[in-house]
């Protein structure tokens, strides 16, 4: 977890003990800040999803076996994530550590895998901020109905729009993973609210729940969407999984630019 001097928060990492092995700090992002296997939402409080509901939603396997983190299919040969879903300390992890798996609800059973070829974080990541990273697979999906692509968001939410998340994270703070992938709904809030509540001025978009329902442990880098369109990407969660705290997650339009010159 890391902490906020500035708004006194404490922020987790949503990401599992898996890649981002994080020491104890203060702020927590969705994989528990380098703590990882402490707290990431089931979804918290969410729904099972059905066959071929989220065709753009992929699972980070370390080392081809245990949940990572999630994903989303942006083209059939790139995934999107969080940057501190493919970090140890303060390296980047080799691309042969992380096996997408596509095209399945069930984390052990179904789908199609694929290895990673490159991996490539935003450069100026680092204190929640710009969290953010790009996987070049080293063989394309076959689109189907459960393997399909889903498009980026190039313009601003509206406050207050409902959008839908979703992964494999815990269903509740030190809780168990869930067989199948979970969906839940959260309300965007204003941008200045989020500043106030994060100390982060761009690059964030925050989702607000009802106590009990949000993103945890194992859901960093998991798609929120809009309209079929990708508007965020899993980041951290305030205090623990499942409070009334906005969730933090990388705003997908700030960076567009960022993302159609690095996978050109």
């Amino acid at each position: 977890m890391i902490f906020h001097p500035k708004s006194g928060l404490v922020f987790f990492l949503l990401a599992l003990a898996s890649l981002v092995f994080a020491s104890d700090v203060h702020f927590m992002p969705l994989e528990k800040a380098r703590q990882l296997s402490l707290s990431s939402p089931r979804i918290v409080g969410g729904s099972t999803a059905e066959a071929n509901q989220f065709p753009h939603q992929v699972a980070l396997l370390r080392f081809g076996i245990s949940l990572s983190c999630g994903g989303s299919l942006i083209t059939n040969q790139w995934v999107l994530t969080a940057a501190h879903c493919v970090y140890s300390g303060n390296n980047v992890v080799p691309s042969f550590y992380i096996t997408v798996l596509a095209g399945t609800v069930k984390l052990a059973q179904g789908g199609t895998r694929r290895s990673v070829q490159r991996i490539i974080p935003h450069e100026s990541y680092g204190n929640f901020r710009n969290d953010i990273a790009l996987l070049k697979l080293s063989q394309p999906y076959q689109q189907s109905q459960a393997i399909r692509p889903i498009a980026l968001r190039r313009s601003e939410l509206p406050t207050a729009a409902n959008v839908t998340i979703s992964g494999w994270g815990r269903l509740y703070a030190d809780g168990p993973l869930p067989a199948e992938l979970q969906y839940n709904r959260a309300v965007t809030i204003s941008a200045e609210q989020c500043a106030s509540q994060t100390g982060i001025s761009s690059g964030l978009l925050c989702l607000r729940s009802p106590a009990n329902n949000g993103a945890c442990n194992g859901d960093s880098g998991g798609p929120a969407i809009y309209g079929n369109q990708l508007v965020g990407v899993a980041n951290f969660v305030i205090g623990s999984c499942g409070t009334a705290a906005p969730d933090g997650y990388a705003k997908v339009s700030d960076f567009v630019q960022w993302i159609e010159a690095k996978i050109k």
